[in-house]
């Protein structure tokens, strides 16, 4: 005899080493045991002449099994005993112990594996040990200890012991020993611990001690001292906690179906009573032929002992007339109506042999696979990297590359699956050649053991995915459906152990490495984050959660356009402007302050470049240096923002898009003096909020440049920024370099009003630089190039940067006091007409009076218009622009040269329509602001007299009657009685004050 105990190990070894022990065999064979030496061992010792054969006794044979199902490997061992064991003539025993059947340890298996166990089976003769419903029940009432008074339960134990076995007048006593346990729960109990997803009577002490939902213990903490532990509880206890495992179980179907009926009837609004029902009916009915119990009315009214009659029979009838149960009259007994006829293993054998080869990407999307992320890394960085996790054929690895650039993934793990008979070395080559395509990512390709049960498992889900998508019938058929969705559920679980077991397991290769490793789930993510910061060893440290992504959510880019516009508008200021603590105010600490981006220097707020990494633990300062080092390289043309990205999203960088922004814009201001800005590749002044708005958008749209000078250019920068600083003192230059000069002297030529940039009424020189201003796209090519090539003046390049310089200050000069010159001119035509004497305070007083006096007299619009400018004219630009713009019909960024010819005209009639409507001021009842008078003087010799036209104004009347009452009180010293002398006197004083303004000179 030759006994054994199993283990949760391979069969051969310990068999092996039972015969040893025995002294069936000397020792272990050289390399250890295989499947051949023992059958041969085995053999010779039962052909043996020392005793009449051996007796290979197996207790717990089933720890075999379940490391043979949990691991995959194979128990052909067993079929090669009994093989041995039937040609030995009588000679060999094998005898294995099982507690339970061959099969039910295969349930973890997928389909085909359980086909190939359940005929190494068929080698056995199986001989049950079945413990009947009596001892069972026995068990349980030896297990339970209760004090009370069961009299009063005595007809609800008779009824279900006649109802299981008539003869036997002692199961009653038994089954009243079972309290609290009802009668039916107790014959149930054995029964459920021998289907599949039970473990035989150790289940039933399982229930007993269980905590569970629905349990017996949750009930004894809850239920009233009468209250027993009905059949609903237990069918509640079984939904709740084995659900999944009995319908993955050959009792699957029949559970759907009762499961199906109590959801329908909750959702017909049936009452307590009618669903308790539903759930006795169900839960006897699933088990009636292990129990002997049906669902009769004896036994139905013995489970609701508190209701009448009438109640019970009014229930059930309502359940027949929604079809939900049927009373069978040979069985005299209710049954949960069958809603559903789909043959689940037939459909799934069909689309088993379908499916001749297994589609990875389609087991990927089915099983769920998760990726592995880079936690180190992530923890050091910020950055969260992940490692795809893919099932690959070992053809298709072999073939295809796997290494194509994402800014989503930092490598793949490749699990080759062989699934056409590749054999290992096959299997290693193919991972070898797949881990030397690490160029834009890291690659580890690896293999396993395990990887057949994979491919099992696989076939079956794709299967069962099939069935699913293809059956049309199982739209209306919620029992199939569910049935068939509980069984997916299963195999992915299943598959998902395997996959993760495979992974435990799995020996990997990868790119320059000598020797293969076998790493765990937890070694492989450590794995993961040594290549992710080795391939990202200069990745910047910003640990903020909203924008170190690839996707930020609309929250987090709300609030960086709100940081981004800030870096742009309020740079200069503390915190970049911002008070508290909103959700821009976090990115600013975590992104600008903490990297040193923005900080205080010389008593002053100002982006900065990071400092040295031995200084700064955010590590910036590679990428910036590497990033200037590129600009100055490529100095010569402009360098798109999503260049830049590009670059930094590569390695050696991986800095995430949601930090690009901030970052680039970061980068340009602290580099502002030295980096020109463009849009649409014209050059920008001014960085503004504008160009914030297309960065963020569409990054395309956003080129920079680095500026470096020569001695020459630095001359006539130098020339250049003292005539931009002449013309605007008020913004002086504090940096000579192209940018700076440059951006002001565009900003000279964008602040100048419309008209100067459209009039010809400028000198060449002046119309040259305007010209070099609107095609202006470039600092450097402006200042350097165009306007030296221009304005030298014999059209040629010149060294004297004096003579350019004086050119570039006269042309500007010209161009900023060309419009306030055309203004002063036509100020000067409109006081001329208006008979104002000059621009003084009060002469400008008088003028606002007269207008203010005749303010709405004429009737005449225009000149209404006109009126109201006079009220408010102060001689200034702004306005003198708007009595320009009424005569010109136009606003100031419409004016051309023929408008201002046009206006100056209107102005002259509008002046002219003033003089006249002053006249009239009487009509109104309103005092003349201004007198018109005019003098006759005729002497002697001229055929014609003099005549002097004039009026004065109210200023004026002072020094008028002044000079009458000195000519008056000479006057008066006269003769009265020379009246005549005295008019002669005063006329020939008139004349004599008359002739300078008269022309009597001869025609020509």
């Amino acid at each position: 005899m030759v006994p054994v105990v199993g283990l949760r190990d391979n069969p051969v070894n310990t068999i092996g080493s039972a015969l040893v022990a025995a002294g069936l065999a000397l020792r272990a064979p050289r390399g250890g045991w295989s499947e051949t030496s023992l059958i041969e061992e085995v053999s010779k010792a039962s052909t043996g002449q020392k005793h009449g054969g051996i007796a290979l006794i197996i207790d717990e044979m089933g720890k075999f099994l379940e490391h043979a199902a949990q691991n995959g490997t194979d128990i052909y061992v067993f079929q090669q005993l009994a093989e041995a064991a039937n040609r030995s003539n009588g000679r060999f025993l094998f005898i294995g112990i099982l507690h339970q059947a061959f099969g039910e340890y295969a349930t973890r298996l997928s389909t085909q594996l359980r086909d190939d166990w359940i005929k190494i089976q068929g080698r056995f003769v199986d001989l049950a040990v079945n413990v009947t419903t009596r001892e069972q029940v026995d068990l349980i009432s030896r297990a339970i200890e209760a004090k009370r008074n069961r009299n009063k339960a005595e007809n609800e134990d008779r009824v279900i012991a006649e109802a299981i076995d008539r003869r036997n007048k002692n199961l009653a006593q038994t089954l009243a020993m079972c309290w609290p346990l009802h009668p039916v729960v107790a014959c149930l109990l054995g029964p459920i611990s021998r289907r599949r997803f039970g473990q035989n009577q150790r289940s039933i002490f399982g229930f007993l001690n269980s905590a569970e939902p629905h349990g017996f213990q949750d009930y004894l903490e809850q239920a009233a001292d009468d209250a027993r532990y009905m059949p609903e509880q237990l069918w509640n206890y079984l939904r709740a906690n084995l659900e999944p495992s009995i319908l993955a179980s050959p009792d699957g179907h029949r559970w759907a179906l009762a499961a199906n009926a109590v959801d329908k009837c909750e959702s017909r609004g049936g009452d307590v009573l009618q669903t308790a029902l539903l759930k006795t009916i169900g839960v006897i009915n699933l088990f009636k032929e292990q129990s002997g119990i049906v669902a009769s009315n004896e036994v139905l009214s013995s489970c609701f002992p508190l209701g009448t009659k009438r109640d019970l029979t009014k229930a059930l009838a309502q359940l027949q007339e929604w079809s939900l149960i049927r009373f069978k009259k040979y069985e005299g007994a209710y049954a949960i109506v069958a809603g559903s006829d789909f043959d689940m293993e037939q459909a799934l054998q069909e689309a088993l042999d379908e499916s001749a080869s297994i589609d990875t990407a389609r087991l990927e999307a089915l099983a769920g696979i998760q990726p592995v992320l880079a936690k180190k890394h992530y923890h050091e960085t910020g950055a969260m990297r992940w490692f795809e996790i893919k099932l690959v054929t070992v053809a298709d690895l072999a073939a295809t590359k796997y290494d194509t650039a994402s800014t989503n993934l930092a490598g793949r793990f490749l699990l080759a699956i062989p699934t056409q008979g590749e054999s290992a070395q096959q299997c290693v080559d193919a991972c070898r050649t797949a881990a030397r395509h690490s160029d834009h990512m890291d690659i580890v390709a690896g293999v396993s053991d395990r990887t057949s049960q994979i491919t099992r498992y696989g076939l079956e889900l794709v299967a069962l995915d099939d069935v699913r998508e293809h059956h049309p019938e199982l739209r209306e058929d919620d029992v199939a459906r569910q049935e068939v969705d509980a069984r997916i559920a299963t195999v992915e679980g299943l598959l998902e152990s395997e996959l993760n077991n495979a992974l435990d397991e799995a020996t990997w290769y990868r790119k320059h490495q000598k020797k293969p490793k076998r790493l765990r789930r937890a070694e492989i993510s450590k794995l993961a984050s040594d290549l992710a910061s080795k391939r990202f060893d200069k990745c910047p440290r910003i640990h903020n959660e909203l924008l170190n992504r690839a996707r930020p959510s609309a929250s987090a880019i709300s609030a960086q356009n709100e940081l981004l516009r800030r870096m742009v508008v309020e740079h200069g200021k503390e915190r970049l402007g911002i008070e508290g603590f909103p959700a821009h105010g976090g990115l600013f600490s975590s992104i600008l302050e903490k990297t040193g981006l923005y900080a205080q220097q010389d008593g002053s707020w100002q982006f900065c470049v990071p400092p040295p990494s031995e200084h700064n633990l955010c590590r910036l300062r590679p990428m910036w240096d590497a990033t200037t080092e590129y600009l100055r390289e490529h100095s010569s043309s402009t360098v798109s923002i999503q260049h830049i990205y590009r670059m930094w999203s590569n390695p050696p960088y991986g800095v995430k898009e949601g930090l690009m922004p901030v970052l680039i814009v970061a980068f340009i201001m602290s580099q502002r003096d030295k980096i020109a800005l463009y849009r649409d590749n014209v050059f920008r002044a001014r960085f503004d909020d504008v160009d914030i708005g297309y960065l963020a958008k569409d990054p395309q749209t956003i080129q920079i440049r680095w500026m470096d000078l020569s001695g020459v250019d630095r001359d006539i920068l130098t020339g250049i920024a003292d005539v931009v600083g002449s013309l605007h003192p008020e913004a002086p230059i504090s940096i000579v370099e192209p940018l700076a000069v440059g951006r002001q002297l565009i900003a000279i030529y964008e602040d100048l009003p419309h008209w100067t940039k459209r009039t010809m009424r400028l000198s060449k020189q002046a119309l040259q630089l305007r010209d070099l201003f609107k095609r202006a796209t470039d600092p450097n090519q402006l200042l350097f190039s165009a306007i030296p090539n221009a304005l030298n003046g014999d059209g040629h390049h010149t060294q004297d940067t004096n003579a350019i310089v004086n050119r570039v200050r006269d042309s500007l000069q010209e161009l900023v006091s060309t419009f306030p010159s055309m203004l002063h001119r036509l100020k000067s035509t409109l006081l001329t007409e208006l008979h104002v004497p000059n621009e003084s305070p009060q002469a400008l007083a008088e003028l606002r009076g007269r207008a203010e006096n005749i303010r709405g007299l004429s009737g005449d619009f225009n000149l209404d218009a006109f009126v109201v400018r006079l009220t408010q004219f102060d001689a200034t630009n702004s306005s003198m622009e708007s009595i320009a713009s009424l005569a010109a019909e136009k606003p100031p960024r419409d004016w051309t040269d023929a408008d201002l010819d046009r206006a100056t005209v209107r102005i002259v009639e509008l002046a002219e329509q003033f003089l006249r409507a002053e006249t009239f001021t009487r009509v109104k009842g309103r005092p003349a602001k201004r007198h018109a008078l005019a003098v006759v003087v005729g002497k002697g010799g001229r055929p014609t007299p003099y005549l002097e036209e004039f009026s004065i104004g109210e200023s004026d009347k002072a020094a008028v009657d002044d000079l009458v009452r000195r000519i008056t009180g000479e006057l008066e010293r006269a003769d009265p009685s020379t009246k005549n002398v005295i008019l002669a006197a005063l006329a020939e004083i008139s004349a004599s004050f008359m002739q300078p303004t008269v022309s009597d000179a001869p025609e020509n």
